[in-house]
């Protein structure tokens, strides 16, 4: 395994970003390459005695020691740190069993992140940085989860996964099947079997929990995602979606005997103030080779030669107060998007690529999607994920306890009436 050192400097960009004249509440973070989502999926590796690509966690090594015949991983799509402690109470079932905050990865995005979850690898590894990726081997931009064309529905190939095709990965679930150590399967809410309905999400994975067998399941449920960015961090809808979550999780728990359950993120959010497009800025727009790429967030711009001089000065002009700018160099060598030697095919690294670190977001044109909230950015409140844990056995002495001391003030209260 070479060796994989997070930089200190990487703020230390040649466009400048001088924090001490900022006026900012919370100043921009770097993920924790250390202590990541990466590290968990190695753990979960390691468990099954497989050779990994990266260090492991160790509160995860912990966790898994206890050798239970079930290890389910939720993935809940967008629980950050931020999101668990606006919508719980201390009390509620999953911050009780609230283990630690860890890193997402850069950018904390869907893509990038539970990619380098199933891959066990960081996005410089395995090549999916974000929804938009530029594929300089066919000159298209392709939305990768869906492989389309960027903004459309029109198929990147109509013969193979233009995604797939060039940055293939072999996921944790396939190497936990061809090792025989255990088997493994997934419940997510896309794919060739998608479970779309949250209780039916839930029975499938108790029946894989039921299964007299040693087996990992990884389970992704696209919420509270979908509900944050179309009404907000703060919103009614968002705060009904995570308190029934977190019912069903202590619900779930109960009627899975022998299994760890590690519950997780992929990202946080952040509430949007303001999205400028790209296109009301004309001088900056005329010297792009095209639209760009990966998030709105963490923005790659590929820009036409005469222009290489000038378009940093003007975007820094314009955004340096919102977005740090890094050379496509910089991101390399600060290891940006993670540890480790770049994919062999990686694609999509422009000339520049642009992070956030307010809630100022810049999209492309008036066609835009525009979110409530969103992701990708240098923010906490983006790249904080939680670790959370739980089992039958913890769970149910819990309840007796509960139960016993309640039992108690009422027989009390009986005597002292009596």
């Amino acid at each position: 395994m070479i060796e994989k050192k997070q930089k200190d400097d990487f703020f230390d960009t040649k466009y400048g970003l001088n924090l001490s004249v900022l006026d900012l509440e919370e100043k921009p973070n770097q993920p924790d390459y250390s202590e990541c989502i990466v590290n968990l999926s190695n753990s979960i590796l390691k468990h099954y005695g497989i050779p990994t690509d990266n260090a492991s966690l160790p509160v995860a090594d912990s966790i898994l020691s206890k050798n239970k015949k079930h290890v389910v991983v939720i993935l809940l799509d967008g629980l950050g740190v931020n999101i668990l402690q606006e919508h719980l109470h201390y009390k509620d079932f999953l911050r009780r069993n609230f283990i630690c905050t860890y890193s997402s990865v850069f950018p904390p995005t869907t893509t990038a992140s539970t990619t380098s979850f199933l891959s066990g690898k960081y996005p410089i590894e395995h090549g999916w940085l974000g929804w938009d990726l530029h594929f300089e081997q066919e000159n298209k931009t392709v939305t990768c989860f869906k492989n389309v064309l960027q903004d459309s529905e029109t198929p990147a190939s109509t013969e193979y996964n233009v995604p797939f095709k060039y940055l293939p990965y072999e996921s944790i679930i396939e190497k936990i099947n061809k090792s025989g150590n255990a088997k493994a399967y997934q419940v997510v809410t896309f794919g060739d079997e998608p479970c779309t309905e949250l209780d039916d999400w839930i029975k499938k994975i108790q029946n894989y929990c039921h299964k007299d067998e040693r087996n990992f399941i990884y389970a992704y449920w696209n919420e509270p995602d979908h509900s944050l960015h179309h009404y907000g961090t703060k919103s009614k809808e968002v705060h009904d979606i995570i308190q029934e979550l977190n019912i069903k999780m202590m619900d779930l728990c109960e009627t899975c005997p022998d299994t760890t359950f590690i519950l997780t993120a992929d990202h946080g959010h952040l509430d949007i103030s303001n999205q400028e497009l790209c296109t009301d800025f004309s001088e900056l727009s005329k010297m792009l080779v095209r639209q760009p790429s990966i998030e709105p967030r963490a923005i790659s711009f590929y820009v036409k030669p005469e222009y290489l001089e000038e378009f940093p000065k003007k975007f820094v002009k314009e955004f340096g107060t919102d977005y740090v700018l890094f050379t496509k160099q910089e991101v390399l060598e600060k290891n940006m998007f993670g540890l480790g030697n770049p994919h062999s095919n990686l694609t999509g690294i422009g000339d520049f690529v642009a992070a956030a670190f307010t809630p100022k977001t810049l999209v492309w044109n008036e066609k835009s999607t525009k979110f409530r909230s969103h992701h990708a950015g240098l923010t906490k409140k983006e790249l904080e994920i939680p670790l959370i844990s739980f089992e039958y056995k913890k769970n149910r002495e819990g309840l007796i306890v509960y139960y016993g001391i309640v039992a108690m003030f009422v027989i009390f209260f009986i005597m002292i009436m009596i």
